[in-house]
């Protein structure tokens, strides 16, 4: 091969790059930054940072201790972006939004998923016409089998999701949740 360049391949003799347009409402301000959005400077980032754990640690430890810990996710982030100090700071109000949403997610997800567990297992058990009781009607294991396990699924990939917005959120990351697991139900 020879050194020389093909016609054809590469920008035009003489071309420059241009220079970036100013940072500012609807132009990037760095990687990941649209829409006049900032990356923090340092106070915002701790907040950020908590409005994901404390949901994550009042889904998963409440879940665990008292059982509502599923229904009651939403306050951390409710609170921290409302809190009066930051509440115009637009990165701090994405991430409390997004831990917001959810929490709300998880929320409603843990109602619909209780109801549907007890729900057939009443349907099951009010079908079930023996007279011995020793044992659960026979076709009552498939389905409660089913929405423990589906739910179990989405709660781990909850976990997974609010983790890395944790992460994020501490590095001075943007990140959305997926919708499946927060759905936009507050804007912020």
């Amino acid at each position: 091969m020879s050194d020389h360049h093909q016609p054809g391949y590469g920008p035009p003799s003489g071309w420059q790059q241009p220079p970036p347009p100013p940072a500012g409402y609807g132009y990037p301000a760095g990687p990941g930054y649209g829409y006049g959005v900032q990356p923090p400077q340092g106070p915002s980032r701790a907040p950020a940072m908590w409005a994901h754990l404390g949901t994550l640690l009042t889904i998963t430890a409440g879940s665990m201790f008292c059982g509502l810990g599923g229904f009651l996710g939403w306050i951390a982030p409710l609170a921290i972006r409302n809190d009066g100090r930051r509440r115009h700071d637009p990165y701090l109000r994405h991430h409390a939004t997004q831990a917001l949403n959810f929490g709300i997610t998880q929320a409603i997800v843990a109602a619909f998923g209780m109801v549907l567990y007890f729900g057939s297992a009443l349907a099951f058990a009010a079908a079930d016409h023996r007279s011995d009781d020793s044992e659960p009607p026979p076709g009552l294991v498939v389905p409660l089998a089913t929405v423990a396990l589906v739910m179990a699924a989405y709660a781990i990939s909850g976990v997974v999701c609010a983790v890395v917005a944790t992460v994020k959120a501490n590095k001075g990351e943007l990140w959305n949740y997926p919708r499946l697991i927060a759905w936009p139900l507050s804007k912020g």
